[in-house]
């Protein structure tokens, strides 16, 4: 999948200058970027998710963050129940 952006979105600082609709298109070209890498190699999903969490942990100024997931599954079968923390090193 091509993601065909306009020039407006192109010189876009961040998302949040972009309406709903092209955040959308970049989004779902992500999407398909990281299960298209993601499928040949986990890697890069696993970084773009960690990446992910620790810009929201930074974003709140904290140095450290703790969710809990219990009962989780996928495609019908049970995972159990997790925990995740995030840590910044100083």
């Amino acid at each position: 999948m091509d993601l065909i952006l306009t020039e407006e979105e192109k010189q876009a600082a961040t998302w949040t200058e972009l309406d709903d609709e092209s955040v959308g298109k970049v989004a779902k070209g992500l999407m398909f970027k990281i299960k298209e890498y993601g499928d040949e190699s986990k890697r890069l999903f696993t970084l773009s998710a960690a990446i992910a969490l620790c810009s929201l942990v930074a974003e709140t100024n904290a140095d450290r963050f703790t969710t809990t997931i219990a009962g989780l599954t996928r495609k019908g079968q049970t995972l159990g129940d997790w925990k995740i923390t995030i840590r910044r090193i100083t």
